[in-house]
């Protein structure tokens, strides 16, 4: 009989980890992508204004290089330098061995279809001439879309010597255990590209591929697994040597901070990129 009421405790448990981890995915990571976002923008506005913003050589991971704007989706977000899943949860990423967006070249841009604010789960109703406008360090360009097309699709033709081209690239199809295919969509500057500083990565890592998974974060989460192993252990003790009350108070908080961490750092470990 105890052996079938642990059972039954450790299934419900599961269950209830896995629907939060659902409603993590779906939910949560908005908000905090959202949060994300603000503290970006804040950084992106002072290092445009200070002329700071880097737009060349190597760039750390994670570093605002370009404010998007997409008027016909309603939609602006920071774009982070890397196309881990790590970067991509804080909002669309640059690939590293590509241009910026104003120098000649085609400049990458990943972003995410369904979690973590979704930023780019739109993009497919993007039409042949709608504007996008990306603003650097090096100054503000409009690109009109060309088409959207998947992947296995013919691609567009090769640019005319010091022309710029920025592709979106996102996702479209499947479900929370993976997308269908990968959609992209290409847009070309309306005015004149500009110089691109040298220095630019020539080789990008595994897990900034497209549909890639954020290896990196493996041993992230198996750290937070072990905190959340051990809040739920003290969880356990305190109801028997402070009582009830006390210890909702007290351990409740410390459950859903290392259950928060371990949402976020499967997601970004276990899941492609693009999702």
């Amino acid at each position: 009989m105890n052996r079938t009421r642990v059972f039954t405790q450790a299934l419900i448990t599961l269950s209830v980890f896995a629907l939060g981890f659902a409603g993590y995915l779906l939910v949560l990571s908005s908000i905090q992508q959202d949060r994300s976002q603000t503290v970006l923008y804040a950084q992106a506005r002072q290092t445009l204004a200070e002329i700071s913003m880097p737009t060349g050589g190597k760039i750390d991971a994670g570093t605002p290089v370009v404010v998007l704007e997409i008027p016909g989706l309603n939609l602006t977000q920071v774009v982070v330098e890397g196309t881990a899943g790590s970067q991509l949860a804080q909002g669309p990423g640059h690939r590293r061995t590509s241009p910026l967006p104003g120098q000649p070249g085609t400049s990458v841009l990943l972003g995410r279809a369904e979690a973590f604010g979704a930023p780019f789960g739109e993009i497919g109703k993007l039409q042949p001439g709608d504007e996008v406008r990306a603003t650097t360090g090096q100054g503000k360009f409009t690109y009109r879309v060309e088409g959207v097309r998947r992947e296995g699709d013919p691609t567009p033709g090769a640019l005319p010597r010091g022309s710029s081209r920025m592709v979106l690239v996102s996702a479209e199809g499947g479900d929370v255990t993976g997308p269908e295919r990968t959609l992209f969509v290409d847009t070309t500057l309306t005015g004149q590209a500009v110089a691109a500083p040298g220095g630019r990565p020539r080789t990008q890592l595994p897990e900034e591929d497209t549909l890639a998974t954020d290896t990196g974060e493996l041993i992230d989460l198996v750290l937070w697994l072990q905190v959340l192993a051990l809040a739920v252990g003290f969880f356990a003790w305190a109801r028997i040597r402070w009582g009830r009350g006390e210890t909702w108070l007290v351990g409740t908080p410390i459950v859903i901070a290392a259950t928060w961490q371990v949402y976020h750092s499967g997601a970004v470990a276990l899941l492609p990129n693009l999702l």
